[in-house]
């Protein structure tokens, strides 16, 4: 009976000796069971997430941070979007600048984008040259002053000018719009339709306008009509080197046949050959910056590449990464 006490004593010795053993072993394979479930968890998530590389966002996304071009002030003639302009500086002579909006007005440079709506002048002694996306070009003599009242050209479709001249000596080229479109140029007391070709108006302070047709580069003679303001028509030019005067007769407006002097003729030449050498200017500075909207980053030395994903969807209506 003894020997079967100290027998049960020491099993019962040995039960609580391992108790602790057994305990951790339990709590092992409770942890194991759980980073088992764990990673079964894990692998249905990436199962998951691979199935769907695009989740859909949930509510409409906050509204990023205005870009560079949407803070650009109005003021500023180099602020203007590829989208947003009408045309380019070809060439400057000092004073030269741009009225935007309702900023101050700030200097021109050769290459400044030009927007509609821009009142365009120049000082004493100051020149510039403006060419437009269908190529038609501006000259401002010393003291001159257009502003930009619409401008809409596409290629292939109806398009439109009108063009204010607001004070001194203004030549100009025409081109596509008025071929294919409707161009006009407004004065102080009339408007004049533009028909394809080159002319120069005088707008002198408190004295009539005068209004000249000259030939084009290439030699052929479009059409000027003068009209007032009721729309009546006053008269035309067809004929190279003549010009209307636009006078005040008993208080209606009259457009009265110019007699052109030897030095407006002289003067008058050499600013409608400046115009010519400026639109072969305006047209480059054009090309380039219509070209640039449809430039392919990846295609320019030394830009940022977009690395390609193994395995990425291809998403219907958006370009293929190389």
């Amino acid at each position: 009976m003894a020997g079967f006490r100290r027998l049960a004593t020491l099993a019962l010795c040995a039960g609580l000796a391992f108790a602790p053993l057994n305990a951790v072993a339990q709590d092992m394979r409770f942890v194991q069971d759980a980073q088992i479930t764990g990673d079964i968890q894990a692998e249905q998530k990436m199962q998951i997430a691979q199935a769907n590389p695009f989740p859909q966002p949930v509510g409409k996304p906050p509204a990023g941070p205005k870009s560079t071009q949407q803070q650009a002030s109005g003021s500023n003639p180099g602020a203007a979007t590829a989208s947003s302009a009408v045309g380019n500086v070809a060439s400057v002579t000092q004073p030269a600048s741009v009225a935007r909006g309702g900023a101050g007005s700030a200097a021109l440079k050769k290459g400044d984008e030009i927007r509609k709506g821009d009142r365009l002048q120049t000082g004493a002694g100051g020149t510039l040259g403006v060419t437009f996306d269908d190529e038609t070009s501006f000259s401002l003599s010393s003291n001159a002053a257009i502003t930009v009242d619409d401008y809409l050209y596409k290629k292939g479709s109806k398009s439109r000018a009108l063009v204010s001249v607001t004070r001194g000596t203004v030549g100009f080229v025409a081109a596509q719009v008025a071929k294919t479109g409707d161009m006009k140029i407004n004065t102080p007391t009339a408007v004049l339709g533009i028909r394809g070709t080159t002319g120069v108006i005088d707008v002198p302070a408190g004295q009539p306008t005068n209004v000249k047709l000259y030939p084009d580069a290439n030699g052929t003679v479009g059409r000027i009509e003068v009209f007032g303001r009721d729309g009546r028509l006053l008269g035309q030019l067809t004929q190279a080197a003549t010009g209307l005067a636009l006078q005040f007769v008993a208080q209606q407006l009259n457009a009265v046949p110019l007699t052109i002097s030897p030095e407006q003729l002289l003067r008058d030449r050499n600013l409608v050959q400046n115009l010519f050498n400026l639109q072969n200017i305006g047209r480059q500075l054009i090309n380039r910056r219509l070209n640039l909207r449809n430039i392919d980053p990846r295609n320019i030395p030394g830009a940022p590449q977009i690395p390609s994903i193994p395995g990425l969807p291809s998403i219907p209506g958006l370009p293929r990464l190389p």
